[in-house]
């Protein structure tokens, strides 16, 4: 980790729990309880179809019509139904809800949740690291496998990835933090925190992502 990045970190308070990676099984080799299930997200289910998950929307946060935005991207082919929702966690202001359909099945495969600075929410960064370590702890407490675990991993550019789990069948939840700070010019002095963002993600085929590929034999 680099100096700036641990400055960085220190000063908001993310690194409450050690660095772990690739966390040993349990001692013993007793069996693990893997008891969390990645569906999708509240009434959202992966393998919906777009009136399905506008539905859903609906019915979670009484969202319809204008309000659910339609996007493309251009390269992978997917098509993203987007949602801004307040108050989603407390004292982390709006979130952005993304519902990732697939190029080919049209069905919902991925589904991400940002907070803070990239969506030019006006949290403090402090808040958005404060719900990023709840969210952490939350989602410890779920029953992922401990297989593959991993906390507080440094990304670099002022990022972390703060938590990433799988459930039995191999479906993935990543949280993802990152910090916009300014250097300071000055040496021995850290950078100034101007901002963060959390992205909360939910992936059904973690290595079989629904999007385009260029075909082979070019």
């Amino acid at each position: 980790m680099t100096r700036k990045l641990l400055v960085s970190f220190l000063a908001l308070g993310l690194l409450a729990t050690p660095v772990m990676a690739q966390t040993p099984p349990a001692a013993g080799g007793a069996a693990q309880a893997v008891n969390a299930k990645v569906e999708g997200f509240r009434s959202a289910r992966f393998g919906m179809t777009e009136e399905q998950i506008r539905q859903a929307i609906g019915k979670d946060f009484k969202l319809t019509g204008d309000s659910i935005q339609k996007v493309t991207d251009p390269s992978e082919r997917t098509t993203a139904l987007l949602v801004k929702v307040n108050d989603l966690l407390p004292d982390t202001g709006p979130a952005v809800v993304a519902y990732l359909l697939g190029y080919k099945s049209k069905k919902l495969f991925r589904v991400n949740v940002t907070w803070g600075h990239e969506i030019g929410s006006p949290a403090k960064a402090e808040q958005i690291v404060n719900a990023a370590n709840a969210l952490r702890n939350y989602l410890l407490e779920q029953g992922y496998r401990t297989e593959g675990l991993v906390l507080n991993h440094p990304l670099g550019n002022d990022g972390v990835l703060v938590f990433q789990g799988s459930d039995g069948k191999g479906r993935l939840t990543e949280l993802v933090l990152g910090i916009v700070s300014q250097p300071s010019g000055k040496p021995d002095t850290p950078p100034t925190v101007q901002g963060a963002s959390m992205r909360l993600s939910y992936v059904e085929k973690p290595g079989e992502p629904d999007i385009y590929r260029i075909p082979g034999g070019f």
